[in-house]
Formats: C-alpha cells, structure tokens, sequence
C-alpha cells in the first residue's frame, strides 16, 4: 500500500501533472514514475517548466491546513513532537521497512555462512545441498534488502520534504504576526538563518533520524546472531564494545551539540552584518567604509570558522570511532573466542565479518544520525522559541457607531526596551496620558519636534504598540503610508494595485492625484516598468508618491493615515497631492497626516495635534495652536512665502534613477528589464570548480588531491589487511599443538597492531580532509565577500536582487561550511571501501575481473546519464530559493504596511507560492538519487551473484580464505555501493554551492588606475572643483546622463544644484565619488584628476549626507566612526551641533547605545541627524547635501542649516536642492538640464535675467504658495 494516499492533480499552472499522485507501489519502489524526467535531463538542460508541480497533499496550503488541526504555537509547544504525529504513518512504514532491511541483512549472513559450508562441504544451516540455489537465495534476500533500504529512504525524503516546507512555511506565518516587541528580538539575518541553515537540518534529521533507532536494532540482531554462531561471552564482550563506543559517541555528540550551539549564533550575526552590508552599499561606498565592513565580517567569520574547524574535528573523531566500530567489534570478539576455546574455523571467521557486516551497513548512518539529530535539537529550540514569541494583536474593540471615529482615553502605549529612543529618560519610549477624539471625515495634522512620539503616535493607533493603561477606539479599516516609503520589487502598477482588482477610472484618478502620470509617461512600459529592489530606482519623492498611491487606491479604508509623505516632495507637488488627493479624492475619510514641513498646510486643518516627549501638548484649531506655538506660525508665515523650486522639480530630480535603470526610451530595449535573471550553469560541474576550491586551502589543488587519495588507499588497504589476516590466523589455527612455531600471542598482536594503526591513519585521513575543507572555506569567503564589497553600485547592486546575493552567503556558504567537509570525508571514504570490495572480490580470478568490466561500463553510463538531471535539478533549486529570501526581506521590511493594510492572508499566499516553487525542485532532487540508488543497487546484486556463482562453480580450485574474503567484501556492496553513489552524487551537488559563489569572481569590481598618484593626508586642501568636459553613463548599454558637462567650482563657494528629473543633478554626484566611471572627461578636485586617486582615498576625503539616512547595529560609536579615527570628545562636539547630544546623555550608554539593525530603535529624525554629525566629524572640504534634513521638523531644521552654514563657512559645498531656500543662500545655483549646465550663476544673477530658466522655475513655485 502507497504510503499516501493518491490526490488529484495539483492545481499549479501549466499542463504537468506530478505523475507521482497516481503512481503505483511497483513504480514508488523503483522510482519508475520519476524516469520520464530523468530522460528528458539526459536530453538536454532542464527548466523550470520541465519540473513536475508538487503533489496537492505535499502542498504549503494542504500541510498548513493538517498541521493547524493539532498544532498552535505557544510556549512548551514543540513543533518536532507534533511532527512525529503528524507524519505517524509514513514515519512507521520508514521504520517497518528498515526493520525488514535489517532482518534481511541478518539473512543474508546466514547464507554466506552457508555458502562457505557448501564450499568446504559441509552441511548448511538451511539444509540446501544445492550451491546454486543458495546463489539464488542470496540473490532474493539481497534484493528485498537494497529495495526496502531504497524504499526507506525515499519515503524519508518525501516527509523530510514536507517538514522543510513547513518550517519555512510557518517562520513566514510568524514572520507577519510579530509584535513589535518580538520584531526587535530577531534580526532580519536570524530569521533568515531559520528559515534557510535550520529548515534544512529539519530536512536532514528526517533523512537520517530514523537511523538513531534502527542502527541499534542493528546492532541487537548483530550480537544475538553471534551468540548463536559462539557463544554468550563473546556476545557480551561485543556488547561491552558497543556500549562503550556509543557511550564515547554520545558524549562526543553533546560537545557537537554545544558548539553547533554557539555556531548558530555566530552564524546569524554574520548574516545580519552581511545583510545590514548589502542594503546600505550605497552609502558605505560613499563612506568608503568598505573595509570597515570587511573586518567587521572577518572578524565573526574568524570565530566561526574557528567554531566550525572544533566542530569537524570532533564529527571526524566520532565517525572514525562508529567507521571502525565493526573492526573493534570482530577484533574483540574474535580474540575472546579464540582466548576461551583456542581456535575458529575460517568459515566462522568470515561469518563473523558478514554478520559484523550489518554493523558496517548501520554504523555510518548511526554516526550521520548522531549528528543530523544533534543539529536538528538546536534548530528545533530556536523554531519553537520564534514561533512561541509574542504576537501582533490588535484587540477587538467596540465600534463607536461611526466609521472613521477615533477615540484615545487616557492611553499609556510603550515600545519594548531600548526599540525606540525618540525621546529619552526612560528604558523604553513611551506615550502617555493619550486622551483625544477625533471626528470621522476630519483632517488632522500632527507636528512636533524629532522624537517627540509623532511616529509612535501612528503606530500606536495601529496596534504596534503595546498598550499598559487606558483604551483606544479605532473604528474603520485603515490605509496607511509610511515614513520610509515601503516599495516591492515589482512593476510601478503592482505597487499601487498592492494585490487589489484593477480599476481603470479609480487607476487614473489615484495616478492624478498622486502626480505620478508624468512620471509613467516618461518610462518606456509605462506603469509596467520594474522598479527594482527597494525602489533602488527611484528618489525619495517618487518611493514616497508611489505609497502614498498605494494608500489611495485601496478602495474599501475609512482612515487614511499618512507619516510625512510630504516631506520628500517639493511645495508645489506637496501642494497638489494635498489638494488632489488628501482633500479631493480621500475628502470623505478621516485622514491622519504627519508634518515636519510645508507647515503653510497647517491652516487648513480641522485639528492640530502637537506632540513632545510623547505626550500632547496641543489638541485643537489652527489659530489656537499657532498662538501657543507661534514658531508654527512663522513656518507657515515664512516658508511658505519662501520661493520654492518648479512644480516638476521633486518628479524630475528622481526619474534619474529611471535612467540609472536604463528605462529612458532611447535606451537599449535590453535594459529595460532592470534585475537581471540570476546566472545559471549548465552541464557538468567543472573540474575547474573542483581544482579552485582544492587550491584555496593554500596549497597547490591537485596536490592536495593526490595526498588525500593515498591518504583514503593506504588506510582502506590497511582496513582489508585486518579483516584478511582475520582469516589468516583461523587458517593457521589447525597449526596449533602441532606446529611448535605457531604462536596465537604473535597473531594476536600483529592483529591488534594492524587495528591500531589502521584507528590511526582513518583519524589521520579525516582530520587531513577537515582542515583541507576548513581552509579553503575561510578562504573563499574572504575572498569573494571582499569582491563582493568591490563591487559598483551601478553595474551590479543596482541589478542583482540582495536575496539572491545573501542566499549565496548563507545557504550556499553554509554548503560549503558544513555539508562538504562531511561529504567529502564519506565520499573519499565509501569509495576507498568500494574499490577494495571491487578489488578483493576480484582476487579470487581474473573471470570476475572480466565479468566486472560490462557492469561498470553500465554503472559509468548509468552515473552520467542520471548527473545530467541530478545536477540541473540541484541548480534550479538553488535558484528557486532566491524568491523566497527575497519575499521574506521584502515581507519583513513592509510589515507594518502590510499589517495595516490587513494583507496578511495575501502573503501568506505569495509565501506558499514561492516555497511550492522551491518545493517543486527540491523534492525531485531527493527523487533523482532515489532513482540511482535502486539502479546501482540492483547493480551490486549483479556483483553479488556472480562473485557467489563463480565461488560455487569453482568450488574446491579457490583456498578458503580468498574464497571467504571474496564473498563477504561483495556482500559489503549492497550498502557501501549506495553510499558511494549517494555521497559521490551529494559532493558533486553540494559543489554547485561553491560553483555558484565562485560566480562572485565573475563580477565586475571596482579598480584603481594604475596611474593613481600618491595623495596628502590633508588633500583637497582647498576643495576647489572642475567638471571637464565629462560624460557619462551607468551602465554601457544605457544612454548617457551627463553630457560634456564643464562646470568651474571655486574653493568654499556654496553651490545649489537644481532641473528637471532626469537633467544630471544626482549623476554629478555620482562622479564627484566616482560611483559611476566616466566616459570620458575629467574631473579635477585642487588640481588633481580624480581618476588618479584611489577610490578608497577619493571617497573618504569627501562628505556627504544622504537623503535617506542609513545606520548599522552596534554601538553609536561605530556608526559614527567605524574607523576609530576620532576621539570621544570629537564625537560629542558633533552631537551637540547637531542638537542630539542632551538625548544621547538620557539614554544612559552615550556612545556605547546599541543602534539596533538598521537603526530601528531611532526616529528616522534623529537616525538623519546622526547622519549629518557623521559628515561633520569627517571634516572635509568638500561636501555634498543632499536634502539633508528632510525628515526633521521645522524647528530642528532652522538650527541644523545654522548650524551647517557655520561649520561649513570655509568648505565648498554642493547642495542638491529640493527646497529653494536650502539654495537661495548658496553663492551659485547650477540648472541642470538634459545631462548639461544650463546655467550657473549667482542667484540674483540668474533671477535678473528675464528668460532664466532658475526665475521661471522661482516665480511658478511662488504663484503656487500665493493661491
């Protein structure tokens, strides 16, 4: 009976039907339902659409729907127990079939036994006279061994696979339903680690956990058999054998244990570091913090690498010790008996080795168990503590009666412990005393100072906080934009339509009113364009317009709630979504919207909510709130007044980054798809990829190839030479009494002597591999995370998806970490004991040579021809995993939007699409080497039978220990020959892991010219800048952005920069850094080109301050000052001027707080005030703003531009504008238009000029503010 049961097709799109939901028993047991594959991948490169859809009853959704019927997460829970009943039946058939292997096995040693009496004509156990039909017999038994063995294991593989899947599938579930509190326990990294490094050992304990339980079945039927065959002293000496080695195992197994332990702390740090890396490159090239970055990483990757070199060294003790358990065991067996009764006939002592042989069968599974058990303990703890963490929750409460009413009464809501520090004091923000109502159909306005709590205020109304007194009535759905724009990787219209059911009129009017239909106009697909990962292509404003469309669109909300959007955008494109959309089209809604600018609007709001210290201090009208707060009234009066930049200012300044993505319509068609498909190889894996990874242990790859292998053939001839002298001392034990030169002593110690040395070279030969695996795995990670680090932002981390980059450096490095150090070790090892089965075998004539010769033509020919699917399998499925990082990524960063937008249930869905996906590749490959298993199987039953036939054939011409020899090293065949092709075919997959981080070497980098000059520490001394003649493009196939641009920048002046989108403003600076290489031209800072500086040295002489303000965990030190170049009291003189010093006192650490990832436990204010002392602190003569307070309130703001206007008195300053009065200052004001200077000039200059192009764009921006 299957052992599940027959579903219908799966509903996955596509006219495949797995053929394994309607396969037979017949076709399960010989994998025939998997041939139609296997032949198509000996055709030609598989594809995803090759690939059969996973079963419905192996589906996310149809696990998840069984698991929720006995399974809830809570603290206790155990996700490991409710898997063993949840997955009962196929688990019992697992061991039913092992069970019967075994007994098989124990058969089998039987019939070798009386195959050896039949040999010496003696009467058999079986009363067969008959020597062929006990090759027949054989023959059967080993056939119902290999096929139960086979059947086991795929019905092992097939759970494993749903348990993986599940995993996966519940971490994601969890994933949307933290609480903000259990949000800040887990890092982005860690959950990762869950999901990849743990659900993979899930998979693995499935694979071999079965094996801790069946190995000593194993040994019991070992011992009994050989009480029968001695007596009950030698049994129980080999059960004292096996008790102390599984007692040594054991314990060595706790220390595994322990240090898997402290492994996975380590290896979740340096996937948090490395993922924190990978989202900041921009700004850490700008920083030039590379190299900060790299001995962050090398530092964690040492420990680890330390960790995992302790790790090998005591799984390579243990698995020699269980290795040569069999040799201990006959050996000590074997000596009792001969001690007590003086002698053994050969036939028993080659009985002994074939029933030893049932240990040697087990013993490898036992010592692979051991560990997979050992590591799934650990992965288990860290799953059920994450899926027992505390809940997102928003309670059910009353309805008021009126959508879009709100109601705070006396409310005190706290973020967790050092989560949020927007104010300071206590260990965790807090609001409090909360008490308002607001009015369903109002506009109300919130402002306050940076960390006042107007963030905290929005997510606190939508249930993130978590509330300690009073009570909060929110009545109505709600859409929500939040402060950092949160946008997928995926089309413009995607982005908007967030899953909903398109409407073409309500489309329009979203797009109108969001003032996004310039933008689609100049993108060659439209709102098809791909945005790219984090809207790595758009500005802020864009990112920012695109949310806030998103919020629109959703066509059932009574809320609108809406954190500073405005802030990103310029007056008058503020001023028309305002109109066009807050007012206009969400006019019915209550609308929530936060301002830290364009205070001018504040006057036509119902409500004013004023926040500090998080708590309000202002609730009401307008002319009540400018009076008690009259620096709001000098915004509103002043600024407003204050002439802006044009109405296409904000849209035209981002839709560079269009062109950065290669979407302008003169670009190459082939551009237009900005993420490029992940690289695949094809065909075999390369002995290039072989020789690479063997030449980074240090040392030359074929020599440490040629070491390993007579390292593996002098020990395996040692291993034979004690099981042959085993029956060397039975045959000369009739010499005893007779022949006075005879001495048992002398055999004995020869025979203890060849064992110790044998335990010696074995523990030589693994702990040789280890560090030769240890080595070269240390190696290529700091090699290639290093050409990662070199790597241009434009030409590959504007392309590459960061999921695919940190799948490689977690999941692939944990291959190459953890799996091929073992797989190594057992591949060298199961083919040493192959060959030397081969080999002796094969001694007692040269007819079984010959005979051999067809069987291993057809085992090469079945080897290569199964490779050809088996790896392409493994490469899709390495591909497939990308998708999944990187909707977990993208998931986790959007969670509050999601959560808000009550979007839950849809990526739920999209999570199980993804991992169905995955499935659909993953099962196969367990499939495939299920497929060669039986083959090469049936293949050492072959060998089995003619070695056995040939010995019956030529009975009495072959001297009994040959004879003894050659039979029970074929008999090792039905387990050493599946191990040899499972471990062969595991290390030829597991090195597409290496093949695929070695594509990091094929990436471009970033390279110094050769002519680069040496530099003074103080240089640019003056700061004085000249664009030559410079042009330039982001990508060859792309059209240029900047167009023999010459531009003279005297040294201190202060220059605004201003044009349409698209006209250069960014791309300067992007040359200026050398981002981009240029096409031709120059650039000469002080005199000197910089394309004759060092990148490192350009980059860190200059300052800049983005506009999205990106921080790193650890300390606020580091942060500031990764290289430690600056003293304490430096770095507190930066706090102060920016106005953050009094509340890094409060916090308690001072520079010593932890930043938490991505500077989480910080307001986005106060995260982009850090960034500016980081630009204070450098120093530099030359510095580039790029609307560098955009995200702090009015207040702050004024003091910031004081502040950087005194400190910088004497600096050049290039400042991209976004508001015209953070330029009107400037001594110059450069217009970018098409990539060119259109005018550069004083301000009052180019204001003088009846047709300038910067007073055209000053006096709309002015007719705006005055309507």
């Amino acid at each position: 009976m299957a052992p599940y049961v027959a579903a219908p097709p799966s509903p996955s799109p596509g006219p495949r039907v797995n053929p394994l939901t309607s396969a037979s028993l017949l076709s399960q047991l010989l994998v025939l339902w998997f041939q139609p594959l296997v032949s198509l991948g000996a055709r030609r490169p598989l594809s995803f659409a090759d690939l059969y859809p996973v079963c419905v009853v192996d589906s996310c959704r149809a696990l998840q729907r069984r698991l929720s019927l006995i399974y809830s997460p809570s603290p206790g829970s155990s996700l490991a127990g409710t898997f063993l009943r949840l997955f009962r039946r196929p688990l019992l058939l697992v061991f039913a079939n092992y069970s019967l292997y075994i007994a098989a096995m124990a058969l089998q040693s039987y019939v070798a036994q009386a195959l050896l009496d039949y040999l010496h004509g003696r009467v058999n156990v079986f009363q067969i006279s008959s020597g062929y039909a006990l090759v027949a017999l054989m023959a059967a038994v080993s056939v119902v061994a290999i096929t139960c063995r086979n059947f086991a294991f795929f019905l092992s593989s097939r759970v494993g696979t749903n348990m993986r899947s599940l995993v996966m599938s519940c971490i994601f579930h969890m994933s949307l339903r933290l609480s903000s509190a259990a949000r800040q326990q887990y890092t982005t990294g860690q959950v990762l680690t869950l999901m990849s490094v743990d659900a993979e050992r899930v998979f693995t304990a499935m694979m071999q956990g079965p094996w801790l339980f069946v190995a000593p079945l194993g040994f019991i039927v070992c011992l009994a058999l050989i009480g029968l065959l001695f007596d009950a002293a030698s049994a129980f000496c080999g059960l004292a054998v096996l008790v102390l080695v599984l007692s040594l195992s054991v314990f060595q197994a706790k220390r595994i244990s322990a240090i898997q332990r402290q492994l996975l702390s380590v290896v979740d740090e340096r996937v948090k570091v490395t993922s924190e890396a990978l989202q900041g490159m921009r700004v850490i090239k700008f920083y030039a913090w590379e190299q900060s970055v790299a001995s962050r990483v090398h530092r964690i990757r040492a420990s680890e690498v330390s960790l995992f070199r302790k790790l090998h060294v005591y799984m390579v003790s243990n698995s020699v010790l269980l290795f040569l358990t069999p040799v201990f065991l006959s050996g000590s067996t074997l000596g009792l008996y001969v001690l007590l009764h003086g002698a053994i006939s050969v036939t028993d002592a080659f009985t002994l080795v074939a029933l030893v042989n049932i240990c040697r069968a087990v013993v490898n599974e036992f010592t692979s168990a051991l560990a997979a058990l050992s590591q799934a303990r650990s992965s288990f703890r860290r799953i059920d503590k994450f899926l027992a963490s505390d809940e997102f929750e928003m309670p059910e409460r009353p309805s008021t009666g009126e959508l879009g009413r709100i109601v705070v009464r006396n409310a005190r809501a706290e973020w967790p412990s050092e989560r949020n520090v927007e104010t300071a004091g206590e260990n965790s923000f807090a609001l409090k005393g909360l008490g308002l109502t607001i009015e369903p159909g109002s506009l109300v306005m919130i402002v306050g100072a940076v960390g006042a709590g107007k963030s905290s205020f929005l997510q606190f109304l939508l249930g993130e906080m978590t509330v300690r007194s009073g009570e909060f009535l929110v009545d109505g759905d709600i859409s929500y934009v939040s402060q950092e724009p949160w946008i997928r990787n995926s089309s413009v219209k995607s982005n908007i339509l967030f899953e909903s059911a398109f409407d073409s009129e309500r489309y329009e009017r979203v797009l109108a009113a969001s003032q996004l239909s310039l933008d689609l106009h100049a993108l060659p697909n439209g709102d098809q364009t791909e945005i790219g990962e984090r809207g790595i292509n758009l500005s802020g404003g864009q990112k920012a317009r695109v949310a806030v469309a998103r919020a629109f669109y959703r066509s059932q909300y009574d809320i609108l709630v809406l954190d500073d959007p405005l802030s990103s955008v310029d007056p008058h494109v503020a001023h028309a979504i305002f109109d066009e959309g807050i007012v206009a089209l969400a006019g019915s809604k209550t609308r929530l919207l936060v301002l830290n600018s364009h205070y001018d609007l504040l006057a036509r709001a119902d409500k004013i909510i004023v926040f500090q210290d998080g708590q309000i201090v202002g609730d009401g009208g307008y002319h009540d709130i400018v009076t008690r707060f009259p620096d709001l009234r000098y915004e509103s009066k002043h600024k407003s007044r204050t002439d802006h930049l044009n109405d296409q200012q904000e849209e035209e300044e981002s839709r560079i980054s269009v062109q950065k993505a290669g979407l302008k319509e003169e670009a190459n068609p082939d551009a237009k798809r900005l993420v490029k498909a992940e690289d695949r190889a094809t065909g075999t894996v390369g002995a290039h990829i072989y020789r690479a990874y063997l030449d980074e242990t240090g040392r030359n790859g074929i020599v440490v190839l040629l070491v390993l292998l007579v390292a593996y053939s002098v020990s395996q001839g040692l291993r034979v030479l004690v099981d042959w002298w085993q029956g060397h001392w039975a045959s000369n034990m009739t010499r005893r009494g007779v022949d006075p030169s005879y001495s048992a002593t002398v055999f004995g110690m020869w025979y203890l002597g060849f064992i110790v040395v044998c335990t010696v070279l074995t523990l030589g030969r693994g702990f040789l591999m280890t560090e030769a695996c240890v080595r070269s795995a240390k190696n290529l990670h700091e090699e290639l995370f290093q050409h990662v680090l070199s790597a241009p932002i434009t030409r590959y981390f504007d392309v590459t998806p960061i999921g695919r980059i940190l799948n490689r450096f977690s999941n692939d490095l944990d291959q190459m970490d953890s799996v091929l150090p073992q797989q190594y070790q057992m591949m060298f090892q199961n083919v040493a004991m192959s060959v030397g089965s081969l080999v002796v075998s094969a001694v007692s004539s040269y007819w079984i040579c010959v005979a051999y010769i067809p069987m291993l033509v057809v085992f090469v020919f079945t080897g290569r021809y199964f490779n050809k699917t088996s790896r392409e399998v493994k490469r899709l499925e390495g591909i497939s995993r990308s998708p999944v990082y990187n909707l977990f990524g993208e998931t986790l960063a959007g969670l509050q939007t999601i959560r808000a937008f009550k979007m839950q249930r849809v990526f739920t869905d999209l999570s199980e699409k993804v991992v169905d996906e995955n499935t659909a590749a993953y099962f196969p490959y367990c499939a495939a080497g299920r497929w060669l298993a039986v083959r090469l199987d049936w293949l050492s039953v072959l060998v089995i039978f003619v070695v056995s036939l040939y010995l019956v054939a030529t009975k009495g011409q072959i001297s009994p220990v040959v004879a003894g020899l050659s039979l029970t090293y074929s008999l090792m065949l039905t387990s050493t020959m599946q191990n040899t092709v499972r471990a062969v075919d595991s290390t030829d997959n597991a090195m597409t892991s290496v093949e695929r981080l070695l594509h990091f070497r094929s990436i471009p980098v970033e390279q110094d010219s050769p002519e680069c000059a040496l530099i003074d520490d103080l240089w640019p001394s003056q700061g004085a800048i000249m664009f030559d003649h410079l042009r330039l493009k982001y990508r060859p196939e792309l059209p240029l952005v900047l167009r023999g641009v010459t531009m003279e920048i005297a040294a201190g002046e202060k220059i605004g920069i201003c044009g349409r989108t698209g006209a250069g403003k960014s791309s300067l600076m992007v040359a200026l850094f050398r981002i981009c290489e240029f096409d031709s031209g120059t650039v000469w800072i002080d005199g000197l080109d910089i394309q004759k500086v060092k990148l490192n040295n350009l980059r860190r002489s200059l300052a800049i301050i983005p506009q999205d303000p990106v921080l790193f965990s650890g300390t606020l030190r580091e942060n500031l000052d990764p290289f430690g170049a600056y003293s304490d009291a430096d770095m507190w003189l930066v706090l102060q001027q920016v106005h953050l010093a009094d509340a890094v006192a409060k916090w308690g650490s001072g520079l010593d707080f932890i930043v938490s990832e991505a500077g989480n436990n910080l307001s986005v204010g106060q995260r982009q005030l850090l960034c500016i002392g980081r630009a204070l602190l450098k120093n530099s003569k030359i510095v580039v703003l790029d609307e560098a307070t955009a995200s702090v309130d009015s207040a702050t703001d004024n003091l910031i531009q004081a502040t950087i206007k005194q400190t910088f008195v004497d600096k050049t300053v290039l400042t991209i504008a976004h508001r015209i009065d953070t330029i009107l200052h400037c001594d110059k004001i450069a217009v970018m238009d098409s990539g060119q200077v259109a005018e550069f000039a004083a301000p009052a200059e180019l204001l003088a000029r009846p047709k300038s192009a910067f007073a055209a764009l000053v006096k709309r921006t002015a007719s705006t503010h005055m309507q």
